[in-house]
């Protein structure tokens, strides 16, 4: 007997991400990587025990998170990162990643992951080509200290 089928679930549309920081505006973005967690593994080789190596999870860690967008008038993100530049520390944010997609025909919130401690730790401008009419790409890199998929209501 076959097992029953499950219905079918369209996947989410990957194209309109939203990044809230505590304290900052909203703001849009149109590439998002980074968004991954890694247990690290050890390995102990018991004596006697020849046939294989016992593996135990060690250390979580997170990459950081790089986000792209076409530039625009906002400058806050620019100003959170030069914090540490002006006065050499910069205050670490608590924030979300939120995947927008079309629900029942409307924008919304289908996947929120959320992070903490995190500061900006690398900040770049568009690259400048008058021979160009590209869009000008900004993008910003967030250290943080963990990352959550968070329960979206």
């Amino acid at each position: 007997m076959l097992p029953f089928a499950s219905p079918t679930v369209e996947p989410y549309i990957t194209a309109h991400f939203v990044l809230t920081i505590d304290g900052l505006a909203a703001v849009n973005f149109s590439k998002c990587t980074g968004l991954a967690g890694e247990v690290n593994v050890e390995e102990y080789q018991e004596g006697g025990e020849n046939r294989f190596a016992h593996r135990f999870p060690s250390r979580a860690s997170f990459p950081n998170l790089v986000l792209s967008q076409g530039a625009g008038p906002l400058q806050e993100l620019w100003s959170w990162f030069y914090e540490f530049h002006v006065t050499g520390v910069v205050v670490p944010r608590d924030g979300t990643v939120v995947l927008m997609s079309t629900v029942d025909g409307a924008l919304a919130p289908v996947r929120v992951w959320a992070f903490t401690r995190g500061w900006p730790a690398k900040l770049t401008g568009p690259d400048l080509d008058a021979q160009s009419s590209a869009v000008a790409i900004e993008s910003i890199e967030i250290a943080h200290h963990g990352l959550l998929l968070k329960q979206v209501i």
